[in-house]
């Protein structure tokens, strides 16, 4: 019975034995390794759309701004989305689609007016975005029916000029007084802007609300060079980087834009630099090619401020014809601007023909036919001839040989001013306003008011000539 057992035991060790032979070991067969299934990433979004439209304002004026028909070609710079893009062009504002095409044919404003053209794009996923343009297509100006002005530096708060806007105040008063219509002045390049992206416009807001609460327009100097934007960065003499011209003409451009925009309400004729065609007021010396390039850029940057802005010439020293080497006059300089393209972009031209009164009336208006001849064989015989400065010196030899003239002689030469002209000009500012405490200089001495606001005979000669009488 034991022997039965012993046996039985050992046939199941021989059989478990060779059935472990059939099964392998984990070492003799690797265990697959399991296949990862794909994730799938999702592509990142395109860029956001963008659209910029050509021409820019903030490049330049001249393709932005122009005289009806004013002929403009649009093109777009699209970024971003899913292309293909579609294209919605609306030039004129009437909400309707005047192009199709990414690249549209010249479109013409046949209307004076300030235009709003947009632009639709549209991507392929359906994204849109609408972008805008300022158009100005202007026509000719309604210039106003001034006869009577007067310069007075009403700006310049320190003596001997206006320290207080009380005396801003002083002086309104007796211009209204004296019928005076408008008042010419400075709007400083270097006073309201006097670094770049830097305005400071306090002072002349208060200056043109005092005048025009009394009833007296602007004429406005657009004026000389910041210190920042002149092209004589390296000059030690203060008046060499004032009165020399900027290193960039889209500058001034700029700063006359934003002048206009900002006093449109209030100012509305504007004068584009002064006496350019002498070397005091254009360093290093006169240059009317250089001139005009400024000028071009500047009268369209005042019409895309303000599409009913007159736009007046610099005022020429002397008339802009005769050459005066002493005084840095340059010859011809309003035939030079006409040659360099200057006709078209001044609504006036301007010219301050200075004289003694002893060399009479008709020499006077001799000078001011010089000027009207040569704007006439330029085919400019319908554009205005103002004189933006006009007046002598009382009491005070204008330089060492001249005659002195007293106030009885300059009131007269007002009278003759002021009533023998109106054929060969439409209005007349007389230089200046208030005389100044500078000693015997004959630029303190052009007043019809002395220093200390009290009357001159020729503000008594004004004022009855605004009146009707001119005794």
């Amino acid at each position: 019975m034991k022997l039965k057992f012993e046996l039985a035991i050992f046939f199941i060790f021989v059989f478990l034995d060779s059935c472990s032979a059939l099964v392998p070991t984990p070492t003799s067969t690797p265990i697959p390794t399991p296949v990862p299934i794909p994730t799938r990433i999702p592509a990142p979004p395109p860029p956001a759309l963008a659209a910029t439209i050509f021409p820019d304002a903030e490049q330049s004026y001249k393709q932005v701004s122009g005289r009806a028909p004013f002929t403009v070609t649009f093109t777009a710079d699209v970024t971003g989305g899913v292309p293909p893009y579609t294209y919605a062009w609306d030039f004129d504002g009437d909400t309707k689609t005047d192009s199709a095409e990414s690249s549209p044919p010249p479109f013409v404003y046949t209307q004076a007016a300030a235009y709003n053209a947009a632009l639709v794009v549209t991507d392929a996923q359906g994204q849109d975005m609408r972008v805008t343009r300022r158009i100005v297509a202007f026509g000719a100006p309604q210039l106003p029916n001034w006869k009577y002005g007067v310069t007075a530096h009403l700006e310049r708060r320190r003596p001997p000029y206006y320290p207080t806007l009380q005396d801003v105040e002083r002086a309104a008063q007796l211009m209204q007084d004296a019928g005076i219509q408008a008042v010419r002045m400075d709007f400083n390049w270097d006073m309201l802007n006097p670094n770049r992206g830097e305005w400071k416009f306090e002072d002349y807001d208060n200056v043109v609300r005092i005048v025009r609460a009394h009833d007296i327009e602007f004429l406005g100097i657009v004026d000389y060079s910041s210190w920042w934007a002149s092209s004589a960065q390296n000059a030690k003499d203060w008046r060499e980087r004032l009165f020399s011209p900027p290193s960039n003409d889209y500058d001034f451009a700029r700063y006359t834009y934003e002048v206009v925009n900002h006093f449109k309400n209030d100012v509305r004729v504007w004068q584009l630099w002064n006496e350019p065609n002498t070397e005091t007021f254009w360093k290093p010396k006169p240059d009317p090619a250089r001139y005009v390039s400024l000028l071009q850029e500047a009268y369209l940057a005042a019409k895309y401020a303000d599409p009913n802005a007159v736009v007046l010439f610099a005022g020429m020293s002397s008339n802009g014809i005769e050459g005066n080497d002493n005084t840095g006059l340059a010859s011809n300089f309003i035939e030079n601007a006409y040659k360099a393209g200057a006709r078209g972009y001044f609504d006036a031209m301007a010219i301050h023909p200075y004289m003694l009164p002893n060399g009479g009336i008709e020499t006077l208006r001799a000078k001011i036919a010089a000027t009207r001849a040569v704007m006439n064989r330029y085919g400019d015989e319908t554009i205005p001839l103002w004189l933006t400065e006009m007046g002598v010196p009382s009491d005070a030899p204008w330089w060492s040989t001249a005659p002195l003239q007293s106030e009885e002689d300059v009131a007269n030469w007002l009278r003759l001013v002021y009533t023998e002209l109106w054929d060969l000009t439409p209005t007349i500012f007389w230089y200046q306003l208030q005389d100044r405490e500078i000693g015997n200089d004959p630029e303190g001495h052009f007043g019809i008011l002395r220093a200390d606001f009290s009357p001159k005979r020729a503000y008594e000669v004004l004022k009855r000539l605004r009146a009707g009488n001119a005794k």
